[in-house]
């Protein structure tokens, strides 16, 4: 899917000549080695993978999406479903908007989808997004809008914590205004920011500067770490700038302060890069950058960074992340509530190695660390105060977790057979699901406290069961010896469907992106969004080898209704030979005649009339005469004698001319009827020799 599809019939060829079997180059005048024959034949790839998907969707009885615009207005879409109690998470769709990327609109382009595929809305509980305020509004977003639209109260919002925690490290990074609005962007963050990109910048254009840092890396017996780069779009990238960064300033393993000494004062090399390298020394060796990289350093390694890392597996416990954010929190007032500040151990080195100027062989710019310090006692206030306003406890979740949580109930398996164990927490999902269709309310009481004798007793044997399929393994245990399980606690596995369909993390889904900028590279930015959707299909719905017994299945069905004869080929209003009728009579087709616009002359501007066609035709002896009808010269010239009513049995009547001069030179008669031109007379000297024989 990442080459174009005008590469087809090259690669078609290169099969060929490895001796691989593929369909004929052309069929009865029609070539299938073309990008529209491979389009087409894609389109139908494409079109069985999503039917195969609608299917398993309508076995279960909910889904849940996750999406985005993209520079185009358009919006992707997944689907979250079950597959025997298993949740998986599938690209669905891409959906063009029209350039309106409002919520009406967006609402407007689901409802269609949900229509064209035959999907019940009112089975959906979850709306996974990011943190876009067109989809997470409180009166006008996506989500209230459909509520409304549905009727159907019950469907929750459900932002993405990797998204949601992202934004609080870039937000954490402005300053608040007194009216506690964004300001500007810190001047210490700004400051780091610019030096981390200044030291990628200097190594990554320059290889005679990596590979003197190579060496010295090895001269110092530390490992080879390149610097990274900066994305502004990615706050979390930060901590993987700043490691290498550490790495390579620390006392016993300074190579890249080595390095800018060195090319400073190598005369070998040009002024500029003397001058450069002394200046990104003299920045780098101050004592304000080298607080502010190891407070980061700390802040990303001890605080954030295990945040990030759990955020991006797809399938962790909510109460686990809640409470690891909770620890966090703790920990970042403790360093910053005690006096003189506890910090990190990475600062805590460095100001513990620094107190003479000095760090590890080179001299430091001092500066004033009481005001360092409030800048980072500042900026742990505002991190503060964006996990409090953004991570906000969730009540549904919250008592989902606690019946459904396969970590949670491990942890408590000695309590979950008592009589009131789970009982209020079921009384607030209960009552938030009450108008769900097909769910019993009063009934999922009694159910609830049958399934916990047996649940208690599975939790003892299954020590080893990871959370993923705990309940698959459960349910599957329970049917083999009672066949009326799902049957008898059918409203209790539908609130267990719930919880399973709650993606806290839609990390998975930013494969769609990476797979759309693969796809729709510089060189194909012009793809349309149907051609980008189906293209998608295929990469994201079918990532198994093309060898493999399931592609070739797929291929199979492909091919099947590719072939089918009711279906529209490529070319509009045209079919192969094979399929035609035996009565069938060509007929030319013709353009419609589509009247232009008319101008309107004005005297201020005449437009200048174009040059009539001239009527003359050129002698069929290719002397370079041109025979007019009002030529007095060429009033003899003769026509071809196909146009004689002697030769009326000709299907195909000639128009071709003989000037009078080639006619004399020529010596045929005005009234000859055996004058042929070149196209002809190869066919009537055959005729003639046919008479003679016989």
């Amino acid at each position: 899917m990442d080459h174009s599809l005008n590469s087809f019939s090259s690669l078609c060829s290169l099969l060929e000549k490895n001796g691989v079997k593929v369909l004929p180059a052309e069929v009865s005048g029609v070539s299938y080695r073309n990008a529209d024959a491979a389009l087409s034949f894609l389109q139908n790839v494409s079109l069985f993978l999503h039917e195969e998907l609608i299917e398993k969707i309508s076995k279960s009885w909910m889904m849940d999406e996750s999406m985005s615009r993209t520079t185009q207005k358009s919006l992707i879409v997944y689907v979250r479903y079950l597959d025997n109690y298993e949740p998986k998470t599938s690209y669905y769709c891409l959906l063009d908007l029209d350039g309106d990327g409002t919520a009406q609109n967006i609402v407007d382009s689901i409802s269609w989808m949900w229509r064209k595929d035959d999907i019940d809305p009112r089975k959906t509980c979850w709306f996974a997004s990011d943190n876009a305020s067109t989809f997470t509004g409180v009166h006008n977003g996506v989500v209230e809008k459909l509520r409304q639209k549905f009727d159907a109260e019950w469907i929750q919002g459900s932002p993405c914590a990797a998204h949601t925690f992202a934004l609080v490290g870039s937000q954490a990074a402005y300053t608040l205004t007194d009216d506690n609005k964004l300001g500007p962007i810190s001047p210490s963050v700004s400051k780091l920011e610019s030096s981390i990109s200044k030291i990628y910048n200097y190594f990554s254009r320059s290889s005679s500067r990596q590979a003197k840092l190579k060496n010295w890396q090895r001269f110092l017996e530390q490992q080879e770490l390149r610097f990274k780069r900066l994305f502004d779009i990615r706050w979390s990238c930060i901590r993987d700038s700043i490691r290498p960064i550490i790495e390579n300033i620390q006392p016993g393993s300074q190579a890249l302060f080595i390095v800018l000494e060195e090319i400073s004062s190598d005369w070998t090399c040009s002024n500029a890069d003397r001058e450069s390298a002394r200046e990104l020394r003299k920045q780098l060796l101050c004592d304000d950058l080298l607080f502010l990289i190891h407070f980061h350093h700390d802040l990303h390694e001890c605080v954030l960074g295990p945040v990030t890392k759990l955020l991006q597996n797809d399938d962790f416990s909510y109460l686990e992340l809640m409470k690891l954010i909770n620890e966090k929190k703790n920990m970042l007032q403790k360093w910053i509530e005690q006096q003189p500040p506890v910090w990190g151990p990475s600062l805590s080195n460095y100001i513990e190695a620094s107190k003479k100027n000095l760090y590890g062989l080179f001299k430091i710019e001092p500066a004033d660390r009481k005001k360092l310090s409030q800048e980072c006692f500042d900026h742990i206030g505002r991190l503060l105060r964006e996990l409090d306003r953004r991570f906000k406890k969730c009540p549904l979740r919250e008592n989902l977790s606690i019946l459904f949580d396969p970590n949670y109930l491990k942890d408590h398996k000695d309590i979950v057979d008592q009589p009131t164990y789970g009982r209020s927490e079921l009384n607030y999902v209960r009552e938030k699901y009450k108008n769900l269709p097909s769910f019993d309310a009063t009934a999922v009481q009694a159910e609830w406290e049958l399934i916990k004798i047996p649940l208690a007793e599975y939790l003892k044997t299954s020590v080893g069961q990871t959370r993923k399929y705990f309940w698959k393994s459960f349910i599957l245990l329970k049917e083999s010896v009672n066949e009326q399980f799902a049957e008898q606690f059918k409203n209790i596995l539908m609130l267990l469907s719930v919880y399973l369909l709650s993606a806290s993390n839609s990390a998975e889904c930013e494969r769609g992106f990476s797979a759309a900028n693969h796809v729709q590279t510089n060189g194909r930015s012009r793809l349309m969004i149907e051609t980008l959707d189906v293209l998608l299909n295929v990469r994201l719905l079918l990532p198994d080898d093309v060898r493999s017994e399931r592609c070739q299945f797929v291929a199979s069905k492909a091919f099947d209704s590719w072939n089918d004869y009711e279906y529209k080929r490529r070319y509009n209003r045209t079919k192969l030979l094979i399929d035609i009728e035996d009565d069938y009579e060509p007929a030319t087709q013709k353009r419609r005649p589509v009247q232009k616009r008319k101008i309107i002359p004005s005297d201020s501007n005449k437009i200048q009339q174009k040059k009539k066609k001239t009527t003359a035709i050129k002698c069929a002896n290719r002397c370079g005469r041109v025979i007019a009808s009002d030529d007095p010269q060429q009033v003899n010239a003769i026509q071809c004698c196909h146009q004689n009513e002697f030769y009326e049995w000709v299907e195909d009547n000639c128009s071709r001319w003989l000037c009078n001069t080639c006619r004399i030179e020529l010596g045929v008669s005005t009234d000859s009827t055996s004058w042929f031109c070149d196209d002809c007379a190869d066919m009537h000297s055959a005729d003639e020799d046919d008479d003679g024989d016989k």
